[in-house]
């Protein structure tokens, strides 16, 4: 798998999904914190989530589960609601964080599926970031349910000791604690 760079000076959705993504380092069974994703299509017309790797070049990178990693998460974007005029500072935003994981890499001491302990410590990061209207999901239908090529039967995308889910939430732009 592949990190792309941060980018330099963000805005908007991207400002405040690199804000999330700093507090999310501090859950450090996470391997890699990608930014929003955009729909990619292979020959086939299969879909997945895709994301600019930001490194001068017009190169996109398609994110897949790799039993080699314990953990990803990436982000989805919803609707913004803006004011008037588009401020940085002012918007609200519907996001969702899209997590996958290996168990068995993740904790190799526990012996039982611990996956709602890791919803757990994500909603809490969101929570102090002053995320509001916080939803997940577990069903394997829903979390991935943009990207067909996840869906294949023979890809096991969610088949134990691997893991996933989503988390619905809208956040403001103003989040106190952020740093610029």
């Amino acid at each position: 798998m592949k990190q792309p760079r941060s980018y330099s000076s963000p805005k908007l959705h991207d400002l405040v999904v690199q804000n999330i993504n700093t507090e999310l380092e501090s859950l450090t069974y996470i391997d890699y914190l990608y930014p929003i994703v955009h729909i990619g299509f292979n020959e086939d017309g299969d879909t997945y989530p895709t994301i600019y790797m930001n490194d001068g070049s017009i190169k996109n990178y398609m994110i897949f589960p790799d039993n080699k990693v314990r953990a990803f998460v990436f982000f989805e974007m919803g609707e913004a609601v803006v004011p008037a005029q588009i401020d940085d500072d002012n918007n609200e935003y519907s996001l969702s964080l899209v997590f996958w994981g290996n168990l068995e890499r993740i904790n190799t001491t526990k012996e039982y599926d611990y996956t709602s302990e890791m919803i757990n410590d994500v909603i809490k990061v969101l929570g102090n970031l002053g995320a509001f209207d916080i939803t997940y999901t577990t069903n394997t239908d829903e979390i991935f349910d943009n990207y067909s090529l996840y869906k294949e039967e023979e890809r096991q995308t969610l088949l134990r000791p691997n893991t996933g889910f989503k988390i619905n939430f809208k956040i403001n732009g103003s989040a106190t604690c952020w740093t610029e």
